[in-house]
C-alpha cells in the first residue's frame, strides 16, 4: 500500500490492497492496541539514528510489548 503514496504512481485499488487495508484496520482497532498503559510498570525507550533517519520504540517493561514505534527519515 505504501507504493500508492509515491510520486507519479497511478492509484489502482486492487483486491490485494483492499485485503492489506482490512488487515491494517483490524490490527489498529483491536486489543492490545487500544489499551491504556499500566503506569505502575516500567517502560523502556530504544532509539537508533543514522545519517538517513532515526527511530524510537516505547516498550512495556518486562513483557517486550511494543507500545509505540516512530520512524523518521531525513527530508
Amino acid at each position: 500500500m505504501t507504493s500508492l503514496l509515491e510520486k507519479g504512481v497511478p492509484f489502482h485499488w486492487t483486491k490485494e490492497r483492499q485485503a492489506a487495508f482490512d488487515e491494517l484496520k483490524k490490527r489498529l482497532t483491536t486489543a492490545p492496541v487500544l489499551t491504556l498503559p499500566d503506569l505502575t510498570k516500567s517502560f523502556t525507550v530504544y532509539c537508533d539514528a543514522s545519517k538517513e533517519g532515526l527511530g524510537c520504540v516505547l516498550m512495556r517493561g518486562g513483557k517486550g510489548d511494543c507500545l509505540c514505534f516512530t520512524p523518521a527519515k531525513k527530508a
